[in-house]
């Protein structure tokens, strides 16, 4: 809570303090109930601990990817290779895992009580609601099925032992709740606090994701009906022209440039943003990203299209992997953009001397496929300080709604030339990449092997998404909700860049040539301390 808001309260108490009655009533070293929840700001102010939650600058957000085919971490990923053990507390389901849950819940039950009605009430109440939609959004992305709850527990409350809900309910919930925060929040905020659009954009993200889930695991029922829930979430932003892809006709420059920007405000791309502000609140990752200990797989780089827009094994344009400098020779610009190659400074010190890396460079500190992820590595050596860093990032990004309409309306059977138009082809603009067309004009041999077949479009659309949104941190959810885990059995997802002194593709784990995937690991265990408090929860399938 503010703090100059406690000071100024604790001075009302003060000048009160003549009151007998107040004082036995109210402690003069706390805020409480009694005295608070009385207007539409004391539930704004309650809100703003929640904004942290949504983006926490003090965890390596790349390294989210490190569980998909997208990257290499120097150590194995214990879950990707099924090496992972049920815990016996936390595991994401413990009593810190649901805070932001109870918090929010905490607020919901207050602001029943309050006596006012006013619409400021209702914007402060539409915040806590699109948070809670938030927090339990990643609930159902973990577990799948969780319990419902919608009250702050006591010790002595009955959910503490209920069932989990079905996954129908835990959506169904959570997209009334953000209805009901599109309803009542504003369309901008110049303090940047969540908009109506932030809410469409997460809607669009939850009705997707469930859909597409439900899709491919054939569990449930009702998923078109939720990606036109997608797809009409996601036409109200577009339709408000209030957003647009950034670009400044730099084509070789412009999508690295917008993430490394030092004020995110009144960015086009920008739906929700997170802003840093020198001593105040800034981040290490710029740091970490100079010693991620992770990188791009070779699968993942071998996905970027040639600038013809063909794929590397049809595209005479593609010049081979034989030298690493070969690989980035006529690709999409955005490989140049994404991963590190040695035309590109990497240090830049504060007295003017530039750093070029000579690569390949395998390094486990530092990358140890030799392709190292550039997405937000700012290379001033100002930004490399530990913890100072106040580059800007995006809590919700244009781009990605694009890519979620398109790929909502391609599942659909609804993907026209012209929607390509307004979504895939104005990210290939920024870029200057040829155009996505509804019968894509090509078989690529490569495209991958899918548990359920899919048509060329959504191969290009999935590809499109993986190359646009690489660690963002949304691959693992894309592989979940697409039921597509044993593409992680590709050799090359655990791969690196060709080494020269052997003329081979870099082994990251000597002596572990591939991973078995398990389709227990969709949804993570419910700790077993949980199971034994709660003898009404079951534990995800595979996992007894």
């Amino acid at each position: 809570m503010n703090k100059i808001y406690k000071i100024g309260l604790l001075a009302i108490l003060l000048a009160t303090s003549c009151n007998d009655d107040f004082l036995e009533k109210y402690p003069l070293d706390e805020i409480s109930d009694a005295t608070f929840w009385k207007s539409a700001s004391d539930v704004e102010m309650y809100a703003n601990q929640f904004y942290a939650t949504l983006y926490d600058a003090r965890l390596a957000w790349f390294n989210i990817d490190n569980a998909s085919d997208n990257q290499v971490p120097s150590s194995r990923n214990i879950y990707t290779w099924n090496e992972y053990n049920v815990p016996a507390t936390d595991g994401g389901w413990g009593k810190a895992d649901w805070l932001q849950i109870r918090r929010c819940n905490y607020a919901l039950d207050r602001i029943a009580a309050m006596t006012i009605t006013d619409a400021a009430l209702k914007t402060a109440e539409a915040e806590i609601r699109f948070f809670k939609s938030f927090h339990y959004f990643e609930k159902l992305k973990m577990f799948g099925e969780v319990p419902w709850i919608n009250s702050a527990l006591t010790p002595e409350s009955a959910e503490l032992t209920a069932p989990r809900d079905t996954r129908e309910t835990v959506t169904n919930n959570i997209i009334a709740d953000l209805d009901f925060a599109i309803a009542n929040l504003p369309e901008n905020s110049a303090t940047d606090r969540v908009t109506k659009y932030a809410a469409l954009a997460l809607k669009t993200e939850v009705a997707l994701y469930e859909g597409t889930f439900r899709k491919y695991h054939k569990v449930g029922t009702g998923h078109e009906a939720l990606l036109k829930l997608a797809t009409s979430a996601a036409e109200q932003i577009i339709n408000s022209k209030l957003f647009s892809v950034y670009k400044t006709g730099k084509a070789e420059n412009d999508f690295f440039d917008l993430f490394v920007q030092y004020e995110l405000k009144g960015n086009t791309e920008g739906i929700m943003v997170q802003r840093f502000v020198t001593d105040k609140r800034m981040h290490n990752n710029v740091r970490q990203l100079g010693e991620p200990q992770t990188g791009y797989s070779k699968d993942f780089v071998d996905s970027y299209l040639c600038a013809d827009g063909l794929p590397i094994g049809i595209s005479p344009l593609y010049q081979g992997d034989a030298t690493f400098a070969a690989e980035f020779v006529n690709r999409d610009p955005r490989m140049r953009q994404s991963i590190y190659h040695e035309a590109r400074p990497y240090r830049i010190y504060d007295n003017g001397t530039v750093n070029n890396k000579i690569m390949p460079e395998f390094l486990n500190a530092n990358c140890p496929t030799s392709y190292f992820i550039i997405k937000g590595y700012s290379p001033y050596e100002k930004d490399r300080l530990p913890s100072t860093s106040i580059i800007d990032d995006f809590i919700f990004r244009y781009g990605k709604v694009l890519l979620d309409y398109a790929e909502a309306k391609a599942e659909l059977g609804e993907c026209t030339q012209a929607i390509l138009d307004g979504t895939i082809n104005l990210l290939r603009d920024r870029v200057k990449m040829p155009h996505l067309t509804v019968n894509v004009g090509f078989t690529d041999p490569n495209w991958p092997q899918w548990e359920e077949a899919i048509s060329p479009l959504l191969n290009e659309i999935r590809r499109e998404r993986r190359i646009e949104t690489s660690a963002e941190g949304d691959r693992w959810n894309d592989i979940v909700r697409w039921k597509a885990g044993k593409l992680l059995e590709n050799p090359k997802t655990i791969l690196g860049a060709r080494n020269p002194a052997d003329g081979k593709l870099r082994e990251i784990y000597p002596g572990f040539t591939a991973r078995k995937w398990n389709n227990r690991l969709y949804q993570y265990p419910i700790p077993t301390q949980e199971l034994t408090l709660n003898p009404n929860l079951k534990q995800n399938p595979g996992w007894q």
